[in-house]
């Protein structure tokens, strides 16, 4: 790292090659740093001091967004492109070479997936832009949720030649969710199938929204040479043989337009009067400005940006800006760009109700934790107010307990710079911090109230949602002498991965990994072997299934147990109650009349305790220990004795509720995947008997071959036991002709032979 001091007149004059921004010193000098390393022989080329410039010290100059998509349809290779345009690279590397920014970890390079979601920094039209590039894999879906969960705004990736798919419509309501604004960039329309007008209709009919398209392309697939603004009405031409990559490009103005390209500007003008058509439904301002203008070539082109801008930061994704490109190709980045600055929100225009709480005090949420080899442990947080200083004092609410700050630095991918301040709407990396999770909740020290620990729960912020795991497997250290790495390493993982499960089975001994699939867990395992040097021994896959009572009943039971020379008692009156098709259990108080004063009675911290025991016990089913769904429990009466601590109200209150578990019929319920399958022509046959065999079940099969792309997308659902391995035995069996991707739907209660038989596996024993 080379720092240059500066006078401001020097500044004044001095142009860098590429953007970099400047720290201020305390003798109002300037500090023009650049970065010297050297990352898989690329040269970085952006700077340490992001927050310091007065440029970009404003929130409103501020975008914090996350990149999303199915998986392969370019999120990585557009997010290289961006890093390339801004000046933070100066040689794009590519997904297949393994050699990008953004897919750090080596099992990311190997397969050409983004496994871990990557933050970076970059500068644009005098913008700050915090990205964070997410996986497209079902199997990391928690790395998506953790990520909208932190940003602003988000742009939607779609492949241009197939439209909506299974895993953009899982984004896309994760997205929703977390109320993240959005615009969508329809990618790849240089493949030779690509279809604008179906990716069109596949947005309107699966995500149900409105595409408000901004551009029009020049040219079609393998002619695809570039876009029409239909803002400002301006052409951008790219040369396909560019040095640069893509850097430079020709801009032709509207006149020009009219006397060279005739027939694309009077086509690019109906696309324009349909898009201001569009946005007056869902725009009243703009629609008055088109009744004075009384036509709609004179709506000029800041009143649709605005326009536009405010469906976007206002709406609920119901008005999609839709941009579009081949980034592979190097077309449309930097208006793509210029789209994220345009239309998405600012930290500013994002409101929060839990920010009156705290006003200008700190308050961030840490959404994500990595153990780097050099720095320790790092906390990625996100900053809602106030600001964050280097060695300042925190205090975790979550934990209960005040950590200090060591270094408090700016994410570029893998590297990390360290700063002084970062201030309210940004993203940043805290190292030093022992005990935080992904979750948890940090404010100003003076925040911690000790008096009233009933408004702690007032003062967390929404976590992100953790899923449960699908698939399980046992682990073993080679020998007795790595078990200490081993256990040191999974629990390195397990903080890093909340939808990573680590447990220990209570007969055999051994340690369970509960995961999101099986690239997941294979991922884990090879992570074990490369990064913490534990070659692992793996058990069989297990599907993680689900227990469900189908017949109502009560208990009335009293829990005592004596500790040293005090009792500790609860009594439960209980009763269990079948919700069908819920997918999930809850605990209700009764409300009838005559226990409605004996449990107003109740201490609001015994009632959370007893809350715990009782969702425990649910945790637990009493045919294989899986979870319990489809029930409701309601508390009828509770009495605790005087001397029962809380432990022990909990601990109380699950064993309880085993009892009433076992009082009822339950059945096993099995995972069921929905599935997506796009094949070609000749392998479909052999794709639904495979399906078939697998008891799966094809809902419908749309043919597109009659559009001339000779592909058929099979979709359907099938139990998760019945897709262990399938992803390389569809390759084989359509000779690498048909993909798949899968996420799962539901759980559904199985017949009494399938039953029977998973007892057998997850066992080892029949039951007949």
């Amino acid at each position: 790292m080379t720092v240059f001091r500066l006078t401001t007149k020097t500044l004044t004059n001095y142009k860098p090659l590429v953007p970099r921004f400047y720290t201020k010193n305390n003798d109002k000098n300037y500090n023009i740093i650049v970065n010297t390393n050297v990352l898989k022989t690329r040269t970085l080329c952006t700077s340490s001091a992001v927050y310091c410039s007065s440029e970009l010290s404003s929130s409103d100059r501020i975008r914090n967004i996350g990149i999303m998509a199915h998986i392969d349809a370019g999120k990585t290779t557009t997010t290289e492109r961006m890093l390339y345009y801004s000046g933070y690279i100066d040689r794009i590397g590519e997904v297949h070479d393994g050699d990008t920014v953004m897919d750090y970890l080596d099992q990311e390079r190997d397969r050409g997936i983004t496994i871990t979601a990557a933050a970076i920094t970059l500068p644009w039209e005098k913008h700050q832009i915090n990205l964070i590039d997410t996986p497209g894999h079902v199997d990391f879906t928690m790395e998506v949720e953790r990520s909208l969960r932190v940003t602003d705004g988000a742009v939607l990736i779609l492949d241009g030649s197939a439209g909506v798919q299974s895993q953009t419509l899982t984004v896309w309501r994760q997205a929703n969710r977390n109320n993240v604004n959005c615009i969508a960039y329809i990618n790849k329309l240089d493949k030779p199938n690509s279809d604008l007008d179906y990716t069109l209709t596949s947005m309107e009919k699966k995500l149900r929204v409105a595409p408000l398209l901004t551009q029009m392309p020049i040219g079609e697939g393998k002619e695809l040479t570039g876009i029409v603004d239909l803002i400002e009405m301006k052409a951008y031409v790219w040369q396909k043989s560019a040095a640069d990559l893509g850097k430079k490009f020709q801009v032709i103005s509207q006149d020009e337009m009219k006397t060279s390209m005739f027939n694309t500007w009077k086509e690019a003008n109906q696309k324009r009067e349909a898009l201001i058509d569009k946005c007056c439904d869902f725009d009243n301002k703009l629609a008055e400005e088109v009744i004075l203008s009384e036509s709609y070539d004179k709506v000029p082109a800041g009143a649709l940006r605005e326009a536009l801008r405010r469906i976007t930061v206002s709406s609920d994704n119901t008005g999609l800006v839709t941009c579009l490109g081949s980034s592979y190709k190097n077309i449309g980045v930097q208006p793509l760009l210029n789209a994220i600055i345009n239309y998405l929100p600012s930290p500013n225009d994002k409101s929060y109700s839990f920010l009156r709480l705290y006003k200008k005090k700190l308050c961030a949420l840490v959404f994500k934790i990595v153990h780097h080899p050099q720095k320790g442990v790092l906390s990625f947080v996100r900053v809602y107010s106030g600001k964050l200083t280097n060695k300042s004092t925190i205090y975790n609410i979550n934990k209960q307990q005040t950590e200090k700050v060591g270094k408090l630095m700016v994410a570029f991918a893998d590297e990390f710079r360290e700063v002084e301040e970062i201030s309210a709407g940004n993203i940043a990396v805290l190292s030093g911090l022992k005990l935080a999770t992904t979750g948890d909740t940090i404010l100003d020290p003076s925040l911690r109230n000790k008096e009233d620990p009933d408004s702690m729960e007032e003062s967390l912020l929404l976590a992100p949602i953790v899923p449960e795991p699908v698939f399980f497997c046992s682990v073993e250290p080679p020998s007795l002498a790595a078990q200490k790495q081993f256990d040191y390493a999974l629990e390195c993982l397990a903080r890093e991965d909340p939808s990573l499960r680590v447990s220990q089975d209570n007969d055999t001994g051994q340690t369970v990994l509960g995961g999101m699939g099986e690239l997941h867990l294979e991922i884990i395992l090879d992570r074990l072997k490369t990064q913490y040097k534990v070659d692992t021994d793996m058990g069989k896959l297990q599907v993680a299934y689900r227990e469900i009572p189908y017949k109502s009943c009560s208990i009335d039971k009293t829990f005592e147990r004596k500790l040293l020379d005090k009792t500790h008692s609860v009594q439960l009156n209980l009763s269990l109650d079948i919700n069908e098709g819920s997918g999930t259990s809850s605990v209700e108080w009764s409300t009838a009349r005559e226990t409605k004063d004996q449990l107003a009675n109740l201490k609001p911290h015994v009632k959370k305790a007893i809350i715990k025991g009782i969702s425990a016990g649910l945790s637990t089913g009493p045919l294989l220990g899986y979870p319990v769904l489809d029930s409701v429990i309601t508390i009828h009466m509770a009495q605790v004795g005087r001397a029962s601590s809380l432990p022990m109200i909990t601990a109380g209150a699950s064993t309880i509720t085993r009892e009433l578990l076992k009082q009822t019929d339950i059945r096993l319920a099995e995972p069921i995947m929905s599935v997506e399958i796009i094949a070609e022509e000749d392998v479909v046959t052999s794709v639904l008997q495979d399906l078939t065999r697998r008891r799966g079940e094809v809902d419908y099969t749309t043919d597109r071959s009659g559009e001339g792309e000779g592909l058929a997308v099979l979709k359907g659902s099938v139990p998760l036991a019945e897709l262990r391995g399938y992803s390389s035995e569809l390759r084989t069996l359509s000779s690498g002709k048909a993909n798949l991707s899968m996420e799962l739907s539901h759980y559904q209660l199985m017949s009494d032979q399938d039953q029977d038989e998973a007892i057998e596996e997850v066992t080892g024993f029949s039951k007949r």
